[in-house]
């Protein structure tokens, strides 16, 4: 991610908080960290003359954040969040921007007001009837959270930055072309034989198992849950009317997008809104029954007993809670629910029976895996005669019948990434052993065809050589003072 935000830093701010705005619907993720040094007026880290402030630190790690949630479909947490590090990442990142600012205020760059109304004046999330609007703009700011003065400082950084980029890089030279192109299309004339998994070779039964579980044992863990008494606040009694429905998509319209990111219709979203309005004016009846609960006015409706696994509920705010906490009123499905914290079972140890199932599952995994890589190891030793598939490059991950895609991309990097004659790959259920019977360099043709595309690589990893050796001076150049403390 870091790469591909590198290689398009150009008004990359407006993509991340204008064009996708993925983060207003979810909310601001918080990115945790609040033992920095306040003292040092409100920044996390200042780098030369350059301040990387609290705001910053935040939107930086909103955006890896939510990037990482829609990779991962939902599955993130703000666990697996601190085990990834992406707080650290998006200090790494600041770091490494205010770096570059910094060099660039060295070098004389600067970033002209023109410039950035330019920039303003050419998005199109600022634009009716393509033409730029200042209410517009400042309407849309508004919505998703961000005074105007952040959002055009940021803006300016951004443009300074594609401005330094620009220099740093270099056209690629004919010769790193063509060794380029010679290393990437690259031929090997193979012969190949698979080798299929054979399950009645695997001996299973309690005995393997047992011996493989006791080598595994704190592997094989209870999941931890919690134990909840809830109060349901449903919303969808509330009624709104046809004017409040239009006001409120006439404010929020930008929160209201296609999967292609084009604003919806009013009568397209118009569903959406009335639901979000719903849950707005429910909330204050929510925000009443949670008090009530925490009072001990009211009883629970019923008790829930939640998984850690089960993301729909704020992992985040139980995995903090003590028994007894009652959390704030959160969506589930077409309810508010408040939830009370009875009771933590933490994960323990499994018993044999208990951890049986997936025992068997793992230990047939293995075994099928040690089974195929011991006769993939035989044929190489003693192989003769294969399948003749011809000459074979990098990019032929179509030409290997019997392999997926990403098998043969897995597959082709090992035989041109490997210097030996002979070789096998081990899949989950098969293996495929091979032999290079001849070798050409280069391909004149494909050479031709993806001069573009080899162009455009080269100079991408040019520029990623110069930045990261740049960036390696620049660290000896100016001092770095980080006060996040986090993890």
């Amino acid at each position: 991610m870091i790469t591909w935000m590198q290689k398009h830093r150009k008004y990359l701010v407006i993509t991340i908080w204008i064009s996708t705005i993925a983060f207003v619907g979810a909310g601001f993720v918080g990115w945790g960290a609040y033992s920095y040094n306040r003292k040092r007026a409100g920044a996390v880290a200042v780098v030369g003359d350059r301040k990387i402030t609290v705001r910053e630190m935040s939107d930086a790690y909103n955006n890896i954040y939510n990037y990482y949630q829609n990779q991962l479909k939902g599955a993130l947490t703000q666990e697996k969040a601190k085990k990834m590090g992406l707080e650290r990442i998006a200090l790494g990142q600041l770091i490494d921007e205010a770096l570059m600012l910094n060099y660039a205020d060295k070098l004389g760059l600067t970033t002209l007001d023109s410039e950035v109304e330019n920039a303003l004046e050419n998005t199109k999330a600022f634009q009716q009837n393509g033409v730029f609007n200042k209410d517009q703009y400042y309407r849309v700011l508004r919505n998703i959270g961000i005074r105007a003065k952040d959002y055009e400082d940021s803006l300016k950084k951004q443009i300074t930055l594609e401005k330094l980029n620009n220099i740093l890089k270099l056209s690629p030279t004919p010769l790193e072309v063509e060794t380029f192109g010679a290393s990437l299309f690259m031929q090997d004339k193979l012969q190949i034989k698979f080798i299929q998994a054979d399950p009645s070779k695997i001996v299973i039964n309690d005995k393997t198992l047992k011996s493989f579980w006791e080598k595994r044992k704190k592997s094989y863990l209870t999941t931890k849950t919690y134990e909840l008494a809830v109060v349901k606040v449903p919303v969808s009694f509330i009624q709104v009317d046809e004017n409040e429905t239009k006001d409120y998509y006439k404010k929020k319209r930008y929160s209201y997008t296609d999967k292609n990111g084009k604003i919806l219709s009013y009568e397209n979203a118009k569903n959406r809104v009335i639901k979000d309005l719903q849950f707005k004016k429910g909330k204050r009846f929510a925000l009443r029954k949670y008090l009530a609960l925490k009072r001990g006015k009211i009883q629970a409706d019923e008790n829930m007993t939640i998984s850690i696994k089960q993301n729909f509920f704020p992992q985040d705010k139980l995995k903090t809670a003590s028994i007894g906490d009652v959390l704030k009123p959160f969506v589930f499905g077409n309810d508010y629910i408040i939830a009370k914290l009875k009771k933590i079972d933490m994960p323990k140890p499994m018993t044999f029976e208990e951890a049986k199932r997936k025992v068997k599952e793992d230990y047939l995994q293995v075994a099928k895996k040690q089974e195929l890589e011991n006769e993939a190891k035989k044929l190489v030793e003693n192989f003769k005669k294969g399948k003749d598939i011809g000459f074979v490059s990098r990019d032929d991950i179509k030409k290997i019948k019997g392999l997926s895609e990403l098998e043969a991309v897995d597959f082709l990097s090992q035989v041109f990434g490997s210097s030996a004659k002979k070789g096998y790959k081990v899949f989950e259920n098969k293996a495929i052993v091979y032999k290079v019977l001849e070798q050409k360099l280069l391909d004149k043709n494909k050479l031709k065809i993806y001069s573009k595309l080899l162009e455009s690589n080269v100079k991408n990893v040019k520029f990623a050589e110069i930045n990261q050796k740049l960036l390696s001076k620049l660290k000896q150049m100016y001092k770095i003072e980080s006060f996040y403390k986090g993890q």
